[in-house]
Parts: structure tokens; sequence; C-alpha cells
């Protein structure tokens, strides 16, 4: 299985609040305005005995922002990832970086693209590839320069978590609502989505020896989605974090019209076109994630941690497992911590860790080496904010995985530059 014042002055305060540098208006009257924002990030890797430059997880986004009728205020964002460095890039350390299957040897490809309709009562409106309402959640820790978010279950199955929602989710629709209180702040996010992608099946051995079986396309897909998010930021001291979120999708694999080919011969040979099957489940993820400061690499102390627990909602590396068992269950955490100081709060140094295992007795039979999945990275970095719009950062991984975990993952030092627009 292989496999986004109430005119003008209303307008303004959302561009502001866009980016931690501020975006930039592009244009700006009574009725709209249009504005644009994103960095370029790009390090040095020194990794499996190699130096390479690696493109980061640089983007673009262009938003409008059309004051409508009564307090409403609608427009749209979309947002492009680049391969700036090199469009054939062939290492990803990071789960922001992934992008969906057909994109990833694209120099430019598609973060985000939705519209929205907003309302201080009615709460926030948003169709289209979006951050999921999970990542409401698991974005606490995904801070890291260079690598991270690899075991919160975000970017799920190595990709930007479009197909499940969990990440930036596809063709998704989503509200989300704040309540204000005198001791805080809550806000409940839901999320839906039907289908978005096909499975593709090929299963081995499953009519006899030298056999595969073939869903036909249309047949086997992920279908409907849910998920759902709750977070409360409380007032105490330099702020509290507390969420928790759920997202599930539905695999459905069936088919009566399942295709079987003889794979003895040169050329597979199709023998029986009308093979029923039907092995159709869940694949969700459930995480809980807390934070103590006031954001990463703000002045002082940021800590934050993440667990989760999923279904089929990790993907087998390739070759490491025999027979059909690709998907898995896992369990997870992560965390991040910095520390900030100096003349505009300039010096940070920042630690935490990435772990993801597995949790499924029947996968775990089926590896071909080893008992069990485990990745496991340790992180060390140093970052100095020049200004408000640039900084130089050092990163470091220590990696504990074992031989099941992915190719990408082993020990690294990184040394890089990120400019905002």
């Amino acid at each position: 299985m292989r496999i986004n014042a109430w005119q003008s002055s209303l307008a303004a305060s959302l561009v502001a609040m866009a980016s931690g540098a501020g975006a930039v208006p592009i244009y700006q009257s009574n009725q709209v305005t249009l504005y644009m924002e994103g960095y370029f990030t790009a390090h040095m890797v020194n990794t499996m005995g190699d130096t390479q430059m690696q493109n980061g997880a640089s983007r673009y986004r262009f938003g409008l922002n059309v004051p409508a009728y009564d307090a409403w205020d609608t427009g749209f964002n979309v947002e492009w990832g680049v391969n700036a460095i090199s469009s054939a890039q062939n290492l990803v350390i990071q789960g922001d970086q992934q992008a969906a299957p057909g994109d990833r040897g694209d120099s430019i490809y598609l973060r985000q693209g939705h519209l929205f309709a907003k309302h201080p009562k009615w709460g926030d409106f948003i169709a289209g590839k979006q951050w999921g309402v999970y990542y409401e959640v698991t974005y606490i820790t995904d801070w890291y320069n260079v690598s991270g978010g690899l075991a919160s279950g975000t970017y799920a199955l190595g990709t930007d978590g479009g197909v499940t929602g969990s990440g930036r989710a596809d063709s998704a629709l989503s509200w989300r609502k704040k309540w204000k209180f005198d001791a805080g702040e809550f806000q409940i996010a839901l999320q839906y989505a039907s289908h978005v992608a096909d499975l593709e099946i090929e299963v081995e051995d499953i009519a006899g020896p030298d056999t595969v079986l073939i869903c036909p396309p249309g047949d086997c897909e992920y279908g409907i989605s849910h998920g759902i998010s709750a977070v409360y930021r409380a007032d105490i001291g330099d702020g509290l974090f507390l969420g928790a979120a759920y997202n599930r999708v539905k695999l459905d694999i069936q088919s009566e019209n399942g295709l079987i080919f003889d794979t003895s011969g040169n050329e597979p040979v199709l023998i029986d076109n009308q093979f029923a099957f039907n092995a159709s489940s869940n694949d969700w993820t459930s995480a809980i994630g807390a934070y103590y400061g006031k954001e990463a690499f703000a002045k002082g102390f940021y800590g934050a941690v993440v667990f989760q627990r999923s279904q089929n909602n990790e993907l087998a590396p390739p070759g490491s497992v025999e027979g059909i068992t690709n998907f898995f269950d896992a369990k997870g955490s992560e965390s991040f911590f910095s520390y900030t100081w100096g003349t505009d709060n300039c010096y940070s140094v920042y630690a935490g860790h990435n772990y993801l295992v597995s949790d499924d007795p029947g996968f775990e039979a089926a590896l071909v080496e080893g008992d069990r999945f485990k990745l496991a990275l340790h992180f060390l970095g140093f970052q100095y904010r020049w200004n408000e719009r640039v900084r130089i950062y050092m990163e470091n991984a220590f990696d504990g995985s074992n031989e099941v975990a992915p190719e990408f993952i082993d020990d690294f030092v990184a040394v890089g530059i990120r400019i905002d627009i």
C-alpha cells in the first residue's frame, strides 16, 4: 500500500497577526488588503558521513482580506513551498517539509489554498487545503529549525498529512470558535473532509504463489474524515496551554472487481477480474499537549510536550515487512524547550526530542528485521536573531533509532539561515 477597524483597520490587524515578523501589505484600500508573507531558509547539513546544502521549509503566501457584511471578514490564503536550493532534494528530515507524494520533485508545490469567512460571534469558517484542527494541539512542539514534527501523528504516512487531515488537510471544511474568560481563552475546532485520494493496493501471493492483487482505480480510497480539537489558554504566569485533538479517516479497502495477475512469467497476466475483498478500516490519531511560556523563542522560558496514540496512521518503510501489513499502530511523544535572552531577545538555546514506536503485534511479527519500529531523535540547538526578520541557527540531532526506522534518520549537525519576508 503506497501510498492548507473592520474595514482597512481590521484587515491591517489581521495582517499584523499573520506571522511573527508581520506580513508585508502589497495593496491596501478601504475594501481589500492583499499581503504577502513567508520566509526563505537553507542549511548546510552533515549527516550519514556527507555534507550537503539543503532546502529548509521555505514558503511564501499571498492572502486577501475583504471586509464583508456586518462584522464578517472574508478572503483567501494561498501558500506554496519552495525547493530553492535544489529541486531534486532527496533528504527530508523535517515533517513540515513534507509534500504530497506527487509534489516531492517539484521546485514549487502547494502547501495551502483556502477561502475563509470570520465573525467575532459565529467563529471562523475555512474551506480548502488548510492546517487541520489536529495541528491546533501538535504545533506546540513543531518549532525546530531543521527537523522535528516526526512523532506527533501530524505528517501521517510520510506526507504532509493532507489525505488524512491531520496535517495540511486536503479539501477540508473547518470551523473554529473562541470564548474569552477572565482566566483565559477556550477554543473548539471541528473539521470534515470527504474523499481526498485513491489508495493504490498491491498484495502479493493472495491467490497462491506468483500472484498479485490490484485494486481497480476508484474502488479503494481514503474516505470521509473528521477531526476535533479543544484547547485552553490560561492566564497563569507567562501562559499555560492545554489541548487535546482527535482525527479519523475511513480507509475504504474493498472491491467486487479486484484484479488478480499471474506474475510467474516475464509479464503479468490477468487471470481474474472479479476477485471480491473487504479490508476496510479506520486511520485515527489522538494527541494531548501542554506548554508553559509566551511562545517558542519569546523572552524567557518556553516548554512544550505532546503525546499521541494512533492506528494505521504510520507507514512501514519500504521492504521492512512481509505481506500486506504496511500500516501500523503507534505511540509517540515530542518536546520542545527554549530559553531566550539578550537585547531584543536575540539569543536562544533550545532542545527536545521526537520519539515514535510501533504498538502493533501483527505488524511487528511481519518485520523482516528487528522486532519493533523505533524512531528516537534528541535535539540541541542555538539561534541568534540578527534582527526582526533574520535568524542564524545551529541544530544538532542525536539518533537512537533502530534499523527499522526510515533511512533518512541519523545524527546530523546543521548550520543555517532564515530570512522572513
